[in-house]
């Protein structure tokens, strides 16, 4: 076929580009296209050891015939198309320009292993798509670093693991500012969320050692899905500090409770009453004095103090975090911790679609675009 006829034949399968015709796939390598000169005939072309056959006239004489053009250039094309989505990530924008339009540039070496590295067309920025910036680890090793930690292993010992299971060399003071930043974050973030709780609520406090003092954690459980809406953390054991606790389990449920149940210390009487107590419940509070009463108990957040000393007796004191460490726990028990009796987190129990994993917390954490705490850690 002269070079005339092959040009004549290509405009004719480029304008079926263009018009949108589509190939229907009739078997493995066979394509049924439309005649575009009669309607409803179509030609069946076939794709066989690399060679193209079809079944029309023009092929029949030996000519490259626009049929095989046009299949030929449609699948060129939508191989193309293929690669560009593999090569291009629209979820995370550009951080210079914000730009969608971005593709695969290579990769980066690190200590943790080859990092894919982005190119934005626009601004032209090289960049690392990944959450986590500026740190050593990735959030593979800080996800472990905060599991452990909040599991009973000391800083040292969670060090040792990175190093066993990353090969990552990093000291106790880096897995200390790992733990602070990113449970800060964590902390941050399920404190936007609103459970629904219950209208019964359980107060007590416990005894905890810090600086080789005696200092106290006030908590506050919900009795229906066992939500820890408060944990606070004082140096003493007073009116104020139970009214203070009050205040910030209200803030999380967004209500108030319509009874208190707690042991006998007379702090709670007055904290409760201002707290709680309207016209129309003027006595919101049920003080638990006897093990024998049969009408209410604290056993559930009694039970609730077992599992927090779990993790407390194998420390040997808070160095003045206590604070810090009573919030982190809250985060711990109420969304990845499941309930052995609710076979559920408390939060799921109350009503929040968040899984139970240390992961989708962090990277939900460090891409709320309302935290703008930065998404780094200092490393030692």
């Amino acid at each position: 076929m002269d070079n005339e006829k092959y040009q004549l034949r290509k405009e004719k399968s480029e304008a079926m580009i263009e018009a949108g015709v589509k190939p229907v796939i009739d078997g493995f390598n066979e394509y049924i296209i439309p005649s575009q000169t009669e309607q409803g005939l179509k030609y069946k072309v076939t794709i066989k050891n690399g060679w193209y056959a079809c079944q029309c006239p023009d092929n029949a004489k030996d000519n490259l015939c626009k049929h095989i053009l046009f299949l030929k250039t449609h699948l060129a094309i939508k191989f193309k198309e293929q690669e560009t989505r593999k090569n291009t990530s629209t979820s995370v924008p550009c951080p210079a320009c914000e730009s969608c339009d971005i593709q695969k540039n290579g990769t980066r070496k690190t200590i943790m292993g080859l990092k894919q590295r982005w190119l934005c067309l626009i601004c032209g920025k090289r960049f690392v798509n990944t959450p986590i910036q500026k740190v050593k680890g990735n959030e593979e090793s800080i996800i472990t670093a905060i599991d452990l930690y909040m599991k009973g292993v000391s800083y040292r010992g969670i060090a040792d693991t990175i190093r066993q299971l990353f090969g990552l060399e990093v000291t106790h003071v880096t897995i200390m500012n790992w733990v602070s930043c990113y449970m800060g974050r964590i902390n941050d973030y399920v404190n936007t969320m609103k459970p629904q709780v219950g209208e019964v609520w359980h107060a007590d406090e416990q005894l905890i050692k810090a600086k080789g003092k005696q200092e106290y954690v006030w908590n506050v459980l919900d009795g229906d899905t066992l939500f820890l809406l408060a944990s606070n953390e004082s140096p003493t054991r007073n009116y104020n500090d139970a009214r203070e606790t009050f205040q910030q389990a209200k803030a999380v449920a967004g209500k108030k409770a319509q009874l208190v149940v707690t042991d006998g210390a007379f702090n709670y009487q007055k904290a409760v009453r201002k707290e709680f107590a309207t016209y129309a419940n003027p006595k919101p509070h049920y003080r638990y004095v006897s093990i024998r009463a049969k009408d209410a108990s604290n056993n559930k957040i009694e039970r609730f103090h077992n599992t927090f000393r779990q993790r407390d007796k194998v420390m040997r004191g808070f160095g003045g975090k206590q604070k810090q460490y009573a919030e982190n726990f809250k985060t711990y028990y109420n969304f990845v911790k499941t309930h052995q009796g609710l076979k559920q987190t408390p939060a799921q129990k109350a009503g929040i679609d968040q899984k139970a994993e240390w992961r989708e917390l962090l990277l939900k954490a460090v891409q709320h675009p309302m935290l703008t705490t930065p998404n780094s850690a200092p490393e030692n």
